[in-house]
Order: structure tokens, then sequence, then C-alpha cells
């Protein structure tokens, strides 16, 4: 990832990096101390989880100032959902180094939710043991995430938000197995029928940021596996570094970059890549949404994701078009300044 001189690999990769020494970039034009570029470093392992009945999303955050973490819920079929949301000031949460061997973890009184990454296992072992909390009902459960890569294709970019100030991501969409309580009711995960969203990132991000992003996983009316990545974020020169790609039956295409249009968040959405390969229009049914002031002002978050269908087209590098319908997926608008 970062040279012995200092120097970035930006580019898109096959793999997850097994040195993820992001802390090596140079961050500015002139040497900072180690503990400086830590504190600036922004961290998570997010997972989407959609099963045929639900949708379960999930993150452990260290943003250095603050840990957070969020465990929500949505039922498909009622449209119900609720959420179980933690946070706490000062280095609380725990995002792994690396993902072949590693751990997420986030502990707070009656919530505890660790990430057990074991990729040269081929797995992402997700630990749940939520109590419940007024009316939000208790979740436990223990979910298995196959990221076999050597059946499945990953998007691994290092991307400059300046030439010292990298952002990595490492993403794939992959079959989930186990099960989920919520409180008197086990929702089992069948692997065959059940898809995680993985999404791992460590960037420098700027004191004012933002993105719009999009992912989604299902079937086209073809028969065939199909998922996305989209983001718009402050890369500026996103035509070829970027994160946006479509996976179809498990073989990754790498796109070129990706625009968004919306007028409200809970209203349609409609995206495309520059090079027309994928053309989407967003239906919203439900949102996770938060906003964060602190810190006089200085710290604030404007969090929105979104969840509901996705329907359009992706046509291939052979010129042939998928038809995409009702693909289940999210969504998020975010601005920040921290």
């Amino acid at each position: 990832m970062v040279e012995e001189d200092g120097s970035i690999r930006f580019g898109t990769f096959s793999a997850p990096f097994r040195n993820a020494n992001i802390l090596d970039a140079p961050l500015y034009g002139f040497p900072v101390p180690r503990f400086w570029k830590s504190f600036r470093l922004k961290e998570w392992q997010h997972f989407g989880i959609v099963t045929p009945t639900h949708y379960f999303g999930t993150v452990i955050f260290d943003a250095k100032f603050a840990g957070m973490s969020f465990f929500y819920v949505y039922d498909r079929a009622s449209h119900a959902q609720f959420e179980h949301a933690r946070q706490k000031t000062g280095h609380k949460a725990h995002v792994a180094a690396q993902v072949y061997d590693g751990v997420c973890r986030f502990d707070a009184e009656g919530y505890h939710l660790w990430f057990e990454n074991k990729l040269d296992e081929g797995v992402h072992r997700l630990h749940v043991d939520i109590d419940g909390r007024g009316e939000l009902p208790p979740v436990k459960g223990e979910v298995t995430v196959h990221e076999d890569l050597s059946a499945v294709e990953p998007l691994v970019q290092l991307s400059p938000i300046t030439a010292n100030r990298p952002f990595y991501t490492h993403k794939a969409v992959v079959p989930a197995s186990g099960r989920i309580a919520v409180g008197s009711r086990e929702i089992a995960l069948d692997r065959s029928a059940s898809v995680a969203l993985i999404d791992e990132q460590k960037s420098y991000y700027p004191y004012a940021s933002f993105w719009k992003w999009a992912t989604a996983a299902g079937r086209t009316s073809a028969g065939e596996h199909l998922a996305f990545n989209l983001c718009q974020n402050v890369i500026a020169d996103d035509e070829e570094l970027n994160e946006n790609c479509v996976w179809l039956d498990g073989k990754i295409h790498c796109l070129k970059a990706a625009r968004f249009e919306l007028d409200d968040v809970m209203g349609p959405w409609r995206m495309k890549t520059t090079d027309a390969a994928l053309e989407l229009v967003f239906t919203p049914v439900g949102e996770r949404a938060e906003k964060i002031t602190a810190v006089c002002g200085l710290v604030r978050s404007d969090f929105h994701q979104p969840f509901g269908t996705f329907r359009g087209s992706f046509r291939d590098d052979g010129g042939v078009a998928h038809p995409i319908d009702d693909l289940f997926g999210l969504a998020e608008h975010h601005v920040t300044r921290y």
C-alpha cells in the first residue's frame, strides 16, 4: 500500500492488503507525528445482510475522537424497522488492522458486537449480543460471511484524496449463513438465499467531506446473480480511480465514474456511470438517519442511509444488456466535518 519511500501505490487490486500500512502515508507535504495520522484516520467495517425476509445493517466505526456502532433490523414484509445504536467518546471502537486475521469490536453496557475476520479461512464471523432496551427487542446471533477469494472477486481500491492522502476500501458481495434472533423470533440465514454486502474502509478524509453511495444484490430476470457498488465522493479525478463495479455471476466488471441525481433523500435517486454501462433508479422504502453536532459545531455529521429497490440496466463489455428489476439494497448521502 505505502512503499518504504512514502510513495503510495494507487490503483485497483485483486485482494485486500495483508499489510494495510496506511499509517505510513505522508498525509501532508511535511512530517507529522504518527499519533496525529492515527487520529485523522477514519476506519470502519460495515455489513449489510440481505435475506428473503429481512435486511440487517451493522457497523463498527472508529472516528478516533469517538467510536460508534449500530445494528438495525428491517422486516421486508411488514416494513417494520428498529435500531440499536451506541456512541462513546474517545478511542472506544476497535477496527481490525487487516481482514486476514483481525477483530473489530464494540462493547458497551448491554451491547456487544464483534466481527472476527478470518479471510485466510474464507470467512468473517459476526457475533451479536444486544439486550432489549425499552420497547426495542434483544438481538442475538452469529452470522458467517463467506468471502472465499478463490471463488469471489472483491473490489479493492486505493484512491488519492491527495497525492499524500490515500482512500482505501475493500468491498465484496458474498453468501451469508447463520441465525439472528430478534426477540423471540429466530431468522435462519440460508447460504443459498442470503447475501452479505461487505464494506471495509480506512481513509484520511479531509475535514469537510461528503459521499453518495449505493449498493445492492440479487438476481436479474434471467436468473443471473448481479450486484453493484457505486460511489461519488471527494476523489476529484474519479474516471479511473474509483470504487464503481458490477459483479455478474461472481465476476467483477470495473466501471467509470458514478454520478447521482436526487432532490430528496427519500425520493427517487437516479444514478449512472459516465461510460453508460450502468443506469439505475432507486426507490427508498425506509431509512437509517442520524445528525450529530458536537464540539461547538466543529464536528458535524448529516447521515442518511435509505434502503429500498433498484431498477435499470447493466451493459457488459460485450454490449449485452442485463435488466435489473426490484434489486434490494441501500444508498447513502453523508456530509461531514470531522
